[in-house]
This record gives C-alpha cells, sequence and structure tokens, in this order.
C-alpha cells in the first residue's frame, strides 16, 4: 500500500493516462465512421466525471493542493492546475451536453469526437505538468510523514465520496472493459 500522497497521485495519473489513450481512440474511431457503441462513450464520460474529476482532482483541490500552497513558493503552479481542472470540467460538461443529445436523436457525432479528442489533449498536457510539479515536490521532500498519512487520510474520505472502494475497483474494470473493445484495437 502506497502510504505517500504524492505517489498515491501519480498512481492515479497512469489510469487518468489510460482514459485519455481511451478517449483519443474513440474520437479518432468517431472521426473515421468506426462503428463504436454509444453506451461506451457514456462510460467514458462517467470514467471523466466520477474517476478524473470527483476522485482524482477531489484529492487534488481539497487536500493535497491547500496543503502545498504555502510550501516552496507552490501557490502559482496550484493557481495555474486549477484553472485547467475548470478547463478539463468544462470540456466533460461540452462532451456530455452532446453525447445526450446525440442519445436523443440530434446528430451530435462530430462535436462529441471533437471533445473526446479535446479531452484526451487536455488530460496528456495536464498530467505532464503535474509529473513535473510532484516529482519537484518529491525532490524537495516537502512533506513530512505526518502530513502525508493526513492526506492519505483524506484521500479516503474522497474515495467515500465518490462511491468507495468498491465503486473504485469497478471504475478500474470499466478502464480495463473499454481498453478490451474491438474498436479500440482498429
Amino acid at each position: 500500500m502506497i502510504l505517500n500522497a504524492t505517489k498515491d497521485l501519480k498512481q492515479d495519473h497512469l489510469l487518468v493516462n489510460r482514459l485519455g489513450i481511451i478517449a483519443k481512440k474513440c474520437s479518432d474511431g468517431l472521426y473515421n465512421n468506426v462503428v463504436i457503441p454509444i453506451e461506451d462513450i457514456k462510460i467514458i464520460s462517467i470514467l471523466i466525471q466520477e474517476f478524473v474529476d470527483k476522485f482524482h482532482h477531489g484529492k487534488e483541490e481539497e487536500a493535497y493542493f491547500p496543503q502545498m500552497k504555502e510550501k516552496d513558493d507552490y501557490s502559482e503552479d496550484i493557481r495555474k492546475f486549477l484553472i485547467e481542472h475548470e478547463l478539463g470540467r468544462r470540456i466533460a460538461n461540452m462532451l456530455l451536453e452532446n453525447l445526450i443529445a446525440w442519445t436523443s436523436g440530434i446528430n451530435s457525432k462530430e462535436p462529441v469526437a471533437r471533445f473526446l479528442n479535446a479531452y484526451s489533449v487536455f488530460i496528456n498536457s495536464h498530467t505532464g505538468k503535474e509529473e513535473v510539479f510532484f516529482d519537484l515536490i518529491e525532490e524537495k521532500g516537502s512533506l513530512s510523514h505526518e502530513e502525508h498519512t493526513q492526506l492519505m487520510e483524506h484521500y479516503k474520505v474522497c474515495r467515500n465520496n465518490v462511491g468507495g472502494k468498491d465503486r473504485m475497483e469497478q471504475m478500474i474494470k470499466l478502464i480495463g472493459y473499454l481498453e478490451a473493445r474491438e474498436w479500440m484495437k482498429m
């Protein structure tokens, strides 16, 4: 078990980046007229909202960033990450709006493809910047063992806010499910 709050966030990034790859492949498939079940696109949207935004960004925004804000002059980096989180939310909301329109009979395939692509670009860029930030924090030893322990306790609260351990396991399985879909192999 990881007892380091920074490493925990970096572990999340592995899953977030897998989801970014899925979003990109889905977008490319839609643009190339590959038949992708709308249910799979709904799963992507749910994972973006629940796993990335509520859980992962929730841990950063509610616990990690407030803890780091006054340390080693990280406040400007954190401000930029919070702005990027809002951008990600806006892309995710536009994806969802167009997905809802598509399921109600309005041909919104192209906007859905566009927002899936935009989200994959966002994820790739954003997690890359955060990784550099997290590496710096680890290099400087900016968090004490006690602070890591407190943050890990808060992360449990964040996990419970998105349905607990079982829901987290289900979301991780859904990422694997999507990766195994036929349209992902094209």
